[in-house]
């Protein structure tokens, strides 16, 4: 029998669905917070930028307006006072000194002594405009805005300011700080609801899964079918309040395909049942003819011997032999007889244990007279006869039956071209890595390498028409599977066909 060999296919990787939902959520989240921090940097920093800015020019066109006339009369006393006072009006004010004309510093807030490094980092401006730019003082670790304010454009001389951003800096790590605290309560939210969410889907997925792949044979026969649900034990009380949705649905097709996939096999068992019959009908109403003879000989050996007795009926002795040969006779012909109904009888679907040699005899004293009208040599060779085997004993005699039938009838097909030709069958057993291996053998006329791949097809008939019903290879073959068997097929077209029928012991 030519086997089917499914294709490779190469394994994917597998990710739950609960872990892709995460995966999105955390990309999502990520992109997300990512965004809104650079936009929210942008933003506060820029806004923040602009009001120091604004600042620093308020405070800058102060000391302008109110130093000018302390410069031009060398009023010391006066612009140190003016520098303390504008630093001490806003704590943003890092630094304010004041170069008079010649660029020599005459007022600053500085403590200690005036760092000289600072005039050496901004150009003064020569025109009336106000020049910004950003420093780090050295050892500060502070980024500065100095802002650089000429006086009556630079001939009085100038004025600094150097403002702190540090306010800014914190400003916007706070603001990130509290989004980024939104954001991670908004992760470990999402992660709660992509659980909840990933469990009212995959869970039923999971079940519908499971349960496709525990769907075998021996569950349909045993009506133990299993059924989905989206939710099990108390949870599925407590949603029931929930309205349906496509996952519902799909559970519901689901349930109804498993009914029609039982009732579906119900079916098929049954029309199983009746073509098994007929194939088996079909073979009885082959061997009609050969039972005839089978019974009509001994039929006519007993009234030989009754009209014998009834020529000498006071001859005790010979009526005695008479009377042992009818008793062999009937009891030919109750073998027969009950061979045939036996094996006509509808099967019962339990297995019990048996022996090979037992199903065997069975089928060669079906298909005895048959045989010999042909001259067929049948022979056995079992490694053990009595060899026990649980199995369904009507049906395998069936297939015993079937399969000596087919090559009684390669053999009579090549007897039509070679009268001469003396055909043989051999029927053996050995047991094989806890399996018996049953071969049955024939020279007959074998199959034809086109018509080798068909012979399994239902109705497919290499016979006569009216010979064959193409059937007893396809039941044969059901009836294997069912023991959990199988039957295989090798053939040299004119030399013979060798059947191997394999089961577990």
């Amino acid at each position: 029998m030519i086997k089917y060999t499914p294709p490779v296919v190469k394994k994917k990787l597998r990710i739950p669905l609960f872990w892709k939902f995460a995966i999105g959520l955390v990309i999502v989240v990520g992109l997300f917070g990512s965004i809104n921090i650079f936009l929210l940097h942008r933003i506060i920093y820029s806004s923040l930028e602009d009001e120091l800015q604004q600042r620093g020019l308020y405070i800058s066109r102060t000391i302008s307006e109110r130093a000018t006339d302390q410069l031009l009369f060398d009023d010391i006393v006066g612009l140190n006072r003016l520098v303390n006072e504008m630093r001490s009006i806003d704590a943003s004010v890092e630094y304010v000194f004041i170069l008079n004309r010649n660029r020599e510093v005459v007022a600053h807030t500085f403590e200690d002594y005036f760092p000289a490094a600072l005039l050496a980092i901004q150009e003064m401006p020569y025109s009336g405009e106000i020049s910004t730019m950003h420093i780090q003082p050295q050892g500060t670790g502070k980024v500065v805005r100095d802002i650089a304010v000429p006086l009556l454009d630079g001939r009085a001389g100038y004025a600094r300011v150097g403002l702190s951003e540090d306010h800014i800096y914190r400003s916007i790590n706070q603001a990130v700080t509290t989004l980024l605290g939104m954001v991670i309560i908004f992760f470990f939210a999402g992660i709660g609801g992509t659980m909840a969410f990933s469990y009212m889907i995959t869970q039923p997925v999971k079940s519908i899964s499971q349960i496709a792949e525990s769907i075998d044979l021996d569950a349909i026969q045993k009506k133990k079918v299993k059924f989905a649900y989206r939710y099990h034990g108390a949870l599925k009380k407590s949603m029931s309040w929930l309205p349906d949705d496509e996952m519902d649905t799909l559970i519901g097709k689901f349930n109804e395909m498993m009914n029609r996939l039982q009732h579906a096999y119900d079916e098929l068992e049954t029309a199983q049942k009746k073509l098994v019959q007929s194939e088996k009908m079909a073979s009885i109403g082959s061997l009609a003819s050969g039972v005839a003879h089978e019974v009509n000989n001994p039929l006519a050996g007993m009234m030989h011997c009754i009209e014998r007795i009834n020529k000498n009926p006071e001859n005790c002795s010979e009526i005695l032999k008479y009377m042992e040969l009818m008793q062999e006779a009937a009891t030919k012909i109750e073998r027969v007889i009950k061979g045939l109904l036996s094996f006509a009888r509808q099967p019962e679907q339990s297995f019990s244990v048996t022996e090979l040699n037992i199903m065997v005899e069975k089928a060669l004293l079906l298909a005895s007279h048959k045989s010999k009208k042909y001259q067929i040599t049948i022979t056995q060779d079992h490694q053990d006869p009595f060899i026990k085997i649980n199995a369904n004993q009507n049906r395998l005699e069936q297939v015993f039956l079937n399969l000596l039938l087919n090559s009684i009838d390669a053999i009579t097909e090549k007897q039509l071209s070679d009268p001469g030709f003396r055909g043989n069958i051999t029927i053996s057993s050995r047991l094989e890595n806890k399996h018996l291996r049953i071969l049955i053998e024939d020279n007959g006329t074998g199959i034809a390498p086109g018509q080798i791949n068909k012979i399994t097809d239902p109705f497919y008939t290499t016979k006569n028409p009216g010979e064959g019903t193409g059937l007893g290879l396809p039941v044969s073959i059901g009836i294997m599977k069912e023991h959990g068997g199988d039957l295989d097929i090798a053939s040299v077209y004119g030399k013979g066909t060798t059947i191997s029928l394999t089961i577990p012991v």
